[in-house]
């Protein structure tokens, strides 16, 4: 939701932002979090972050929502995804990473696809972190580049 505080976490997402920007283009879109949260119900925390992330989702953009029920995919598997979507001409993606209680049912519902990285728990930050090393894990896979052993 809001902008990664740890500077060590920052600077490894940007690292990997930086690095992917020499395949595919990058634009990061993050809302702003939702205040007074210990005031009100895990519920209306997630329709009021609802609200903010369907509006700021580009129009057309192939939705990955990232969901800890969601698909789970290996590295090759994510790199021919990717693959896919550039061959079915797909221009945009955007890939979801909730707040502390997760994706509403209405984001959820929207996305073209759930992806979960893990069965376990993370901070968005570091779901941040490792789906975007993992993009770039991807794109190296799709130019043939040794990254990925």
């Amino acid at each position: 939701m809001d902008k990664t505080r740890d500077t060590w976490l920052r600077a490894g997402i940007e690292y990997y932002i930086e690095k992917i920007e020499h395949y595919i283009r990058v634009q990061v879109l993050q809302v702003r979090g939702v205040r007074s949260v210990r005031k009100m119900r895990p519920d209306e925390v997630m329709k009021r972050e609802a609200e903010s992330i369907l509006r700021a989702l580009p129009k057309g953009a192939f939705t990955v929502a990232l969901d800890v029920r969601g698909r789970m995919m290996d590295s090759p598997g994510l790199a021919g995804m990717l693959t896919d979507l550039e061959t079915r001409g797909a221009e945009d993606m955007a890939m979801l990473i909730g707040g502390a209680f997760g994706l509403a049912p209405e984001v959820l519902d929207r996305a073209n696809m759930r992806l979960s990285l893990s069965p376990m728990t993370f901070t968005h930050d570091i779901a941040r972190l490792i789906l975007v090393e993992q993009i770039y894990r991807a794109c190296t896979i799709n130019a043939g580049e040794p990254y990925h052993h």
